[in-house]
């Protein structure tokens, strides 16, 4: 029994020294100490672990990614629903109208547009910039005046604008050379009134004018879109200036 006693303790010293060379080898970097013990990654097995494996780790990049894609589909849906106007009108008064009446407005230029953009149907839009000069809002007043001054340097398909005897001297004083419009204002006939007037809010303020803007010389000049709504505007100015008799219709 001694015997045996003996031999385990000599065992055991063995053992302890061997450990002992074994950690002095692993701090000189003899072998490798390999992961700790909090490094070791748990493989996920079941569909549930791996879920939960990738929510953790890639949750923020997830969530970034579902809200690009909805305001993506939000910014397509509005261009695909948005019309595409044949041509523009900027309608620039100091009587405000509502957005019935600025429809009404629209249909009765379809009556005389044509289908520019080759989509089968006429369409015409209506940049409402009206506003009242004693209205106490003049917050409102400058988020129409800035609308009208985009419109004037950036939209193409914006020729014709409606306005009134007060409203149009705004455009002598933008004007640096010249007239911003070609040619005399015209008066708009009783038939635009008549149209215009089928709503709960009436007629539209009598005198109302209709002038076509000068693109020679300006950024409109050498663009194409501008250049065919510039035509097709003339058309329409010369039919409202001077309209055809029963006999030549």
């Amino acid at each position: 029994m001694a015997g045996k006693k003996h031999n385990e303790i000599l065992d055991e010293q063995r053992h302890a020294r061997e450990e002992f060379l074994m950690l002095k080898k692993m701090q000189n970097g003899e072998i490798d100490a390999g992961p700790k013990p909090g490094e070791i990654a748990l493989k996920p097995e079941t569909f549930t672990e791996k879920r939960e494996n990738f929510w953790y780790h890639y949750k923020w990049h997830t969530i970034g990614l579902i809200v690009t894609v909805a305001v993506l589909a939000i910014l397509i849906s509005q261009c695909v629903s948005r019309p595409k106007y044949d041509f523009n009108v900027v309608y620039f008064s100091y009587t405000p109208i509502m957005d019935n009446q600025a429809e009404l407005v629209a249909e009765y230029f379809e009556k005389y547009g044509k289908d520019l953009n080759g989509d089968g149907k006429v369409e015409v839009g209506i940049m409402n910039c009206s506003f009242s000069e004693t209205a106490n809002d003049p917050q409102y007043k400058n988020t129409q005046l800035q609308k009208l001054q985009s419109y004037i340097v950036g939209e193409y398909k914006a020729i014709l604008y409606i306005t009134d005897d007060r409203s149009i001297k705004f455009f002598d004083n933008i004007s640096s050379e010249g007239s911003f419009f070609d040619g005399e204002p015209v008066l708009l006939p009783q038939e635009f009134y008549d149209l215009t007037g089928k709503t709960e809010f009436g007629a539209l303020p009598e005198g109302l004018k209709l002038s076509r803007r000068i693109t020679k010389g300006t950024v409109l000049e050498n663009n194409k879109t501008a250049v065919e709504v510039s035509k097709e505007a003339q058309r329409i100015y010369n039919l409202i200036k001077s309209p055809p008799t029963e006999n030549a219709k």
